[in-house]
């Protein structure tokens, strides 16, 4: 007998919305419901093609009026961006018409069977069924994936790349950079483009020129004789050279960002060099996680300012919590040399632990000359994400102690 359905549970989403899961189900609160249409509601979400299982269940609600619903779905893992190619029609259009179609998936969707034949599918119907649209999930850059819908033709591949209108970067360092990553890949512009910014923009990143472009990017086959594919030539346009402008921090306290600036050693009015500015970084989160700061984030922000020809920049730090030095134990030693190791060590458990500390101290005790047949020493470090510790074990493998000599340091080499 049916009954309404007074509540509807939806567990196990993450990507998906409730709101989305719900509609695409076809359950609505109120309405009369029987088992048969939580089957029918398991089956409309299992045709998205965006879970791999679902599972519908419904008991008595508990004035025995109605249902309480329940909905668990286990998503999808892997989804990839889309785009179009070689269609007749615009990408603003084509997108439009694919997120009316489903209720469920966005700009991100799974590369399965089911999913690229409903969409492709769509698209030629749209097209008034003039093209075999076909999607397939291909590498537009290096470990980079996307789905591309386009006429079922093959591509021809990159054989050669050219570069016209550079100036401040010579055309030989250009070509052997951009070949090195574009050589053989399938020629598409969206794909090149791509490439393009994750190979040639940091090239003039480090000069200054963050506001490069290429404004045209011509492919025509190769008239090489034995050679296969298209030569691809862009054109460059550098742009004006900037300047670094302010540097600004957050996230951190004020009284460490003097400290900051002068670990970065970024220096202002000088042409912004974003290679510099990451090797800044890398200082920093080495100095935050020398102190502790074991898994310290940041993201760093441009203000580009286009009538002066500066870039300010923003730092937001999250350093996270600060782990301590815990427990120290040693391994391979024997009763007589391990108390001198500990005394090199020095009295750490309970002060910041410092990332760097274990492999230099070790490589300290190697310089010394302590043991004979010393063997691959090694350092093992386990983090207790509770206590906010950090415990230390020291591997000595077959080493027998040299010469006595005094040790006695009392904490190892100053620099640590």
């Amino acid at each position: 007998m049916a009954f309404p359905l007074e509540t509807l549970r939806v567990d196990g989403n993450a990507r998906v919305s409730v709101e989305k899961i719900i509609g695409a189900s076809g359950l609505t609160i109120g309405q009369p419901v029987l088992g048969s249409d939580f089957d029918a509601a398991r089956e409309r979400l299992l045709s998205t093609g965006a879970f791999e299982t679902v599972d519908c269940a419904y008991k008595p609600s508990p004035d025995n009026k109605g249902y309480d619903g329940r909905i668990q779905v286990v998503e999808v893992a892997d989804v990839y961006p889309y785009r179009f190619e070689d269609l007749p029609a615009g990408d603003a259009a084509l997108r439009e018409l694919l997120l009316k179609q489903d209720p469920i998936l966005d700009d991100r969707i799974p590369a399965t069977r089911q999913v690229l034949e409903r969409y492709e599918k769509v698209l030629d119907q749209f097209l008034g069924g003039n093209f075999a649209v076909t999607g397939k999930l291909m590498a537009d850059a290096p470990g980079k994936l996307v789905i591309v819908f386009r006429p079922p033709v093959a591509r021809s591949n990159i054989a050669e790349v050219r570069f016209t209108g550079n100036e401040v970067l010579p055309a030989d360092v250009l070509t052997r950079t951009l070949s090195g990553v574009a050589i053989g890949l399938p020629y598409s512009e969206p794909g090149l483009r791509e490439v393009l910014d994750s190979s040639i923009r940091p090239l003039y990143d480090a000069r200054g020129r963050i506001r490069v472009a290429f404004p045209s990017v011509i492919a025509e086959k190769s008239t090489a004789k034995d050679v296969e594919g298209v030569v691809v030539t862009i054109g460059v346009r550098e742009g004006p050279s900037y300047s670094l402008g302010a540097i600004r921090f957050a996230g951190v306290a004020q009284t460490q960002v003097a400290e900051l600036e002068k670990t970065a050693n970024w220096r202002h009015d000088d042409i912004v060099n974003f290679d510099n500015i990451k090797e800044g970084v890398d200082r920093i989160y080495r100095r935050l996680r020398r102190a502790g700061y074991l898994h310290v984030i940041s993201h760093l922000d441009r203000d580009i300012h286009d009538d002066t020809h500066t870039v300010d920049l923003l730092l937001t730090i999250q350093p996270g919590p600060q782990f301590m030095f815990g427990k120290l134990t040693i391994q391979g030693l024997d009763l007589l040399t391990e108390p001198t190791i500990r005394k090199m060590w020095g009295e750490r458990e309970g002060k910041p632990f410092d990332i760097e500390y274990p492999d230099a101290f070790l490589k300290d005790i190697r310089e010394q000359d302590l043991f004979e047949n010393i063997g691959q020493t090694r350092a093992e470090t386990h983090i207790d994400e509770a206590s906010k510790t950090v415990t230390v074990t020291l591997y000595f493998p077959g080493a027998k102690p040299v010469a006595p000599k005094d040790h006695g340091r009392g904490g190892g080499r100053g620099r640590f």
